[in-house]
């Protein structure tokens, strides 16, 4: 590893080697914490800040422009908040984010395949590695750090307290499978890496996050692995029966997805199951401030506040006292309420060109790493399924290195590769 260090080096610009290293031990980060995540992401976004002058090219992208066209929403947001000192560090945080993103473009987009090749296998091993210590848990009950959950059926790992181990291997497994691709590896061994993968997955207990997950190998696999459809097929059905088996096998993952949820499963069942769970409390009442505020919100991380007033409990939810949160965990009714209607479609118009625009590369390119992050980025936007903060340290750190690799292939062509 020092030594393929040391070569790819060899190849690269003095003041681009620290945006190359931030860049590829950036998932260490999200392991690390809120804070250490916000330094990568400054240091980042400065070392292409410094070199303005010579990356201006990136500011006349149409990418930028979109970028820019999300802030001065959240920016206008701003003025109808009702707790500005709250809401302006976030959105002050997402100027830096369009910085880091354009870094990340620039990097891919000027250097050759080996050296992004050494990105994403940085990423791979740092995923190897949650992913045996995940395993660790799972088998011993705790962590190589001795660190365990303290909710029965899920997994901890590196992140403690915070259960987002689930949210780590979503965002990154199709980034690993697409590394596996790009270096010829086995379609066996490729498979034996999904099944496992999946595997781990549905076993840390997230239940949407696993959903997402699901969602995302199954539509990589279906348009990347060379086996035929019929196999596939076949795959899909004897991963679906384990996972089945399992959970009539095991009471507690049986608990855990059937049990807590088995009122899904009956007619009408997503209606009476929000009526009794927490997360419909906080779906109701994101909606109420919707209504109370439809074309601004209540501003950027104002629903922790205004959640908390009597006037949205609602007697037709038996968690309605418990209403109150940091966020509705489900990312469109987030942006509706802390962002009103104006908010909300200014970044539905936002991702839409941004997808379009990508999908549109992606089919010049074919490049694996790219469509893997085209595939998150719409999983993570599914309706109904809950979700984390979207603005969020943890979440958005996720989500903004995958819109980054999105976008960050798209005219690469036109560059020297």
């Amino acid at each position: 590893m020092i030594d393929d260090l040391k070569n790819i080096f060899s190849k690269i610009e003095n003041k681009d080697r620290s945006s190359l290293i931030l860049i590829s031990l950036f998932p260490l980060s999200l392991i690390l914490g809120n804070l250490i995540i916000n330094i990568f992401i400054i240091l980042i976004s400065i070392n292409f800040i410094s070199e303005l002058k010579k990356n201006k090219i990136f500011l006349r992208d149409k990418i930028f422009f979109l970028l820019l066209f999300f802030l001065c929403s959240l920016i206008i947001n701003l003025f109808f908040s009702t707790n500005l000192i709250n809401s302006f560090p976030r959105v002050l945080k997402f100027a830096f984010v369009i910085f880091f993103i354009l870094e990340i473009r620039r990097i891919i987009l000027i250097y050759k395949k080996q050296i992004i090749n050494f990105i994403f296998k940085t990423w791979s091993l740092i995923f190897l590695v949650l992913l045996a210590d995940i395993s660790v848990e799972i088998i011993f009950g705790k962590n190589i750090f001795g660190i365990s959950a303290n909710i029965d059926g899920r997994i901890a790992s590196f992140f403690g307290d915070e259960l987002v181990a689930g949210a780590f291997v979503h965002g990154i497994t199709l980034f690993f499978l697409s590394y596996l691709i790009e270096k010829n590896t086995k379609n066996y061994f490729i498979i034996l890496a999904i099944v496992s993968i999946i595997g781990i997955s549905f076993l840390i207990g997230e239940r949407s996050n696993f959903l997402k997950l699901f969602f995302s190998i199954i539509l990589f696999g279906g348009l990347l692995i060379k086996i035929n459809f019929l196999k596939k097929i076949l795959l899909i059905g004897l991963i679906i029966t384990s996972l089945i088996t399992f959970i009539n096998f095991n009471e507690e993952y049986k608990y855990r997805y059937f049990d807590q949820i088995k009122t899904l499963y009956t007619k009408n069942g997503v209606s009476k199951f929000l009526k009794v769970s927490e997360y419909g409390a906080h779906q109701n009442v994101a909606i109420k401030i919707f209504s109370e505020y439809p074309f601004f919100g209540v501003g950027v991380k104002n629903f922790r506040f205004e959640s908390r007033q009597e006037k949205y409990e609602n007697k037709d939810y038996e968690a309605t006292k418990a209403k109150n949160s940091t966020h509705p965990h489900q990312t469109h009714l987030e942006f509706l309420s802390e962002t009103g209607l104006i908010g909300y479609l200014s970044f539905i118009i936002f991702i839409f060109w941004s997808l379009l625009i990508a999908v549109k590369g992606y089919m010049q390119s074919r490049n694996p790493y790219q469509l893997s992050a085209i595939i998150f980025i719409i999983s993570t936007l599914i309706p109904i399924l809950p979700s984390g903060s979207f603005l969020s340290t943890f979440t958005s750190g996720i989500f903004w290195l995958n819109f980054s690799i999105m976008i960050g292939f798209i005219n690469k062509r036109k560059f020297k590769s």
